[in-house]
């Protein structure tokens, strides 16, 4: 989790510049230009902080003066209700705190001593940064399990209302023990990038495609029925078979195995979903690797669907 201390790490005082209350605000303007920050925390000559002053405080008092706006002090024009923070608080925290109290700044204070001055907008960076975090795969840069189920639920629900269709496919990476343990981790790593790389490439814009765990990954494929997908995945294997990834130490061919089907009333929820991908995934190990292993129910009701029609 982080905390305001990584934020002052990053930026170390360069953005902490003080002020006294009797000082004008032409004063107050210099300063901050000079330094290219939005605000000052006005302090007393015992270092006490009385308030601050922001570029939106200096806006907000120009039609209540005359001609003599910046020789006013900025006592005049500071707010002067603080609230601070320590180093160890956590950022979404004190986000929140600045978004419920309307405040654009807030001061920190390690044992009572100025240490910085962070920004809403400081902090709206970082709480995006974690979510970003939050929901990619550290590795590959992929979305992650959490992420994807969200998308799936998401997607499901979307499928369920509107009556449209909608495939999942579980895909493996094909004697992955053996690559770690002949060429290293590291190497095993490179292929999961590799495979990365290979299904943001191949899947269409609307597709949906994250790591699971370890070297299993999902494709969802919105508005897609199980025979559209199969070409996918087909064009998939297609490319992985005719690459071979460097490892440094060497250059290695691998494979997938993939387990495809489409979503019916008969597995209600991501997991029941993922659940009937994976056996099929696993299938697909059983007849050889290498290839992609279709629900052949699901293919058998398109069939009778077709019949129907014509």
């Amino acid at each position: 989790m982080m905390e305001i201390r990584d934020l002052l790490a990053e930026d170390g005082r360069r953005n902490l510049a003080v002020i006294h209350p009797d000082n004008s605000l032409r004063e107050a303007a210099r300063i901050m230009n000079s330094h290219k920050i939005g605000s000052l925390v006005v302090c007393s000559e015992q270092r006490k902080i009385v308030g601050i002053i922001s570029e939106r405080d200096l806006l907000r008092a120009i039609p209540g003066f005359d001609k003599g706006l910046f020789e006013k002090r900025v006592s005049e024009v500071m707010t002067r209700s603080v609230i601070t923070c320590s180093p160890d608080e956590n950022v979404v925290e004190i986000l929140s705190l600045m978004r419920k109290n309307v405040i654009r700044h807030i001061p920190v204070l390690d044992s009572g001593e100025l240490v910085g001055i962070v920004s809403i907008r400081e902090l709206t960076g970082a709480y995006e940064l974690l979510q970003v975090e939050a929901n990619t795969d550290v590795l590959t840069g992929l979305s992650n399990r959490r992420s994807l189920l969200r998308v799936l639920e998401s997607e499901l629900g979307r499928a369920n209302r509107f009556g449209h269709p909608l495939s999942v496919a579980m895909i493996d990476v094909d004697h992955f023990k053996h690559i770690n343990d002949t060429f290293g981790h590291q190497a095993g790593d490179k292929v999961l990038c590799a495979l990365a790389k290979f299904l943001v490439q191949e899947l269409r814009g609307i597709d949906k495609v994250g790591r699971l765990g370890g070297e299993e990954f999902i494709a969802i494929f919105p508005e897609t029925d199980i025979r559209g997908a199969e070409l996918v995945c087909d064009r998939l294997l297609d490319t992985i078979r005719a690459t071979k990834v460097d490892l440094g130490v060497a250059k290695v061919s691998f494979t997938v195995s993939i387990g495809l089907t489409e979503v019916n009333a008969a597995r209600k929820g991501p997991l029941g979903i993922l659940k009937r991908a994976d056996e099929l995934m696993y299938e697909a190990k059983v007849r050889g690797r290498n290839r992609v292993q279709v629900d052949a129910r699901q293919v058998l009701d398109l069939t009778q669907q077709f019949k129907a029609q014509g």
